[in-house]
């Protein structure tokens, strides 16, 4: 077995390393192997933005959906993030553009940025006061899956 996949050998069986072997995965069969009904799967996999839709068949990505469900169960097991233990963890900035490269990127400080995001990064947004997970993703231009905004320059973000 190759990574450390073999430290987990004895938890996982056939079904397990059959999913593993496929990067995306069809609404039947990850509501079956998450064992969720097909419209909570649904539901799920379109708020993490995993969905991809190739002419009229849609497929949803794997690794993204787990991490969302990763986020997901980390709420509901804390319950209320703590504030204080949230903020020892995270980087807090606003994102903007390097006009160089053209990737976005998160201001730290006055002469301290993050680094050039990639797509897929994960971070969460405040709107309205509330901090919203989101991912970074490209198509005519950036975007924040779920976000709706004409510019994301600006915006509060923490990673």
């Amino acid at each position: 077995m190759s990574g450390n996949i073999w430290m987990f050998s004895d938890k996982i069986d056939d079904e397990d390393i059959e999913i593993l072997k496929h990067d995306f995965l069809t609404y039947y069969q990850g509501a079956d192997y998450y064992g969720l009904g097909l419209k909570v799967f649904t539901r799920m996999a379109h708020e993490a933005g995993a969905v991809y839709k190739l002419g009229k068949r849609v497929l949803i990505r794997r690794d993204i959906f787990e991490e969302y469900l990763r986020l997901h169960q980390y709420r509901e097991d804390t319950d209320e993030v703590d504030d204080e233990e949230m903020q020892s963890k995270s980087r807090y900035g606003t994102l903007v553009q390097n006009l160089e490269s053209g990737r976005m990127d998160i201001r730290l400080g006055l002469q301290e940025y993050y680094g050039e995001l990639q797509t897929g990064q994960t971070m969460e947004v405040q709107v309205d006061g509330e901090w919203i997970p989101t991912r970074l993703e490209m198509g005519d231009g950036w975007y924040l899956v779920g976000i709706e905004t004409d510019n994301l320059i600006g915006l509060a973000v923490r990673i």
